[in-house]
């Protein structure tokens, strides 16, 4: 049996896709599927423009996640954690059974 203490988690970020909060500051998503992360960067190419391959989307995990923002060119001060799509379908099957 593995022992899950001090296991890594995967995610997955693209700085440039970062949304604004309410106050106007930016917030990183972090994806926990690689999939997901493709997705939200073809949705921002989609609605904003550009191309998909100038998107660079990178594996990491959370030290790495926060050194990334502690060295980011911009002031970003969140992160948003989007939990995979597929848990959400999982978890909306089950409750409507």
């Amino acid at each position: 049996m593995a022992n899950p203490m001090g296991q890594q988690v995967p995610l997955f970020a693209c700085m440039e896709i970062a949304q604004e909060d309410e106050n106007g500051k930016p917030v990183l998503p972090l994806f926990f599927e690689l999939e997901d992360a493709q997705n939200a960067v073809s949705q921002a190419v989609s609605f904003d423009g550009g191309k998909a391959e100038d998107f660079e989307v990178v594996g990491l995990n959370l030290p790495e996640a926060v050194s990334l923002l502690t060295n980011a060119k911009e002031e970003t001060t969140a992160f948003q954690f989007v939990p995979p799509k597929s848990s959400l379908e999982h978890i909306r099957d089950y409750l409507t059974g």
